[in-house]
């Protein structure tokens, strides 16, 4: 058995680069490149020589996987929206009367066919991709004269919840021994108003005591105060607190949020806000922690958005 190439095979699995494996194993990376390319092609058989003639080793041949592929990459291929390892598996019996012992066989199969494995972007199925983006394409075409004109600010605003519950999961712990970890079963939330600026990368936070017209409109008026002297436009959903008539009434000219313009995101497509990715940064700052209180929490939450810069911006096309 070739235990280096083996070896160079055990960590390319495990997500390492070809560089970082030549550097682990002290081999050229010519080398390592090469493993990887012929286990692709002959799977175990690169890897014990004897093999090398016995295509029961690798189960599918070359052409056969290569017929995966294509067919893995025709529009119309997938089996209802995504392909799960039931249904490939399902998929290489009836077309190739081929079944492996291991899944990770198929993991490197559906990896061969240039799929990898990772959480889906959902999207409500109410959304109409096409009016979507039409809408979409109307909003750039709005922020054109803003972009360019230093009396105005661009913000892309919404609302979220901070939880305060331990979701315990596994993870690496000494073998025969227990380990304890102290958490917090009471439940209780925060909500917030998000608004990122898309000419400088600054994110605000505000504290809401209650997702409703009258909060989100003390909300806006705190923000007016950020932007003193310029005209605000605000991107956000379609939230029915966000077109109330307490609020329209406070945009009117003369109210205090008269230097505010509204914009709506297209209906069921919070992937086209950018500040949904400020909020995913936020939780991921503070995940994996257990804080003796709610409100160190929250301030950890918050202290990490405020010194981070967040180069994003609203895409011009829909994901479908």
């Amino acid at each position: 058995m070739g235990y280096l190439p083996a070896h160079a095979i055990l960590l390319s699995a495990a997500g390492h680069t070809a560089p970082q494996i030549a550097a682990i194993l002290f081999r050229d990376i010519d080398a390592v490149y090469r493993w990887i390319a012929n286990f692709n092609d002959l799977r175990i058989a690169s890897i014990f020589p004897g093999y090398a003639d016995n295509h029961n080793a690798a189960k599918l041949s070359k052409e056969q996987k290569e017929e995966v592929k294509q067919k893995l990459s025709e529009p119309d291929s997938l089996p209802a929206s995504f392909w799960t390892l039931p249904k490939f598996k399902e998929y290489i019996k009836g077309a190739f009367d081929v079944v492996y012992e291991s899944d990770r066989s198929y993991h490197y199969l559906m990896e061969y066919c240039g799929y990898s494995f990772k959480l889906p972007s959902p999207f409500d199925r109410r959304r109409n991709d096409d009016v979507a983006q039409q809408q979409l394409t109307e909003i750039h075409k709005k922020l054109k004269k803003y972009r360019g004109n230093q009396d105005w600010v661009i913000l892309a605003a919404d609302e979220v919840v901070v939880s305060y519950v331990t979701e315990l999961r596994r993870c690496w712990l000494k073998r025969g021994e227990k380990t304890v970890i102290k958490i917090n079963r009471e439940k209780v939330n925060q909500s917030y108003f998000g608004a990122l600026n898309l000419k400088t990368g600054k994110a605000h936070t505000v504290r809401l005591p209650w997702q409703n017209q009258t909060e989100i409109s003390h909300a806006l008026t705190k923000l007016t105060k950020f932007y003193p002297d310029k005209h605000i436009c605000i991107i956000w959903d379609n939230a029915r607190w966000h077109k109330g008539k307490e609020l329209r009434a406070l945009l009117s000219r003369g109210q205090p949020l008269e230097r505010i313009h509204l914009i709506n995101f297209p209906p069921y497509s919070p992937d086209c806000n950018p500040e949904e990715l400020v909020w995913k940064f936020g939780k991921e700052h503070v995940a994996n922690t257990v804080p003796d209180s709610f409100e160190t929490l929250l301030k950890s939450f918050e202290q990490g958005i405020a010194r981070k810069t967040f180069n994003y911006e609203i895409p011009e096309f829909v994901l479908r």
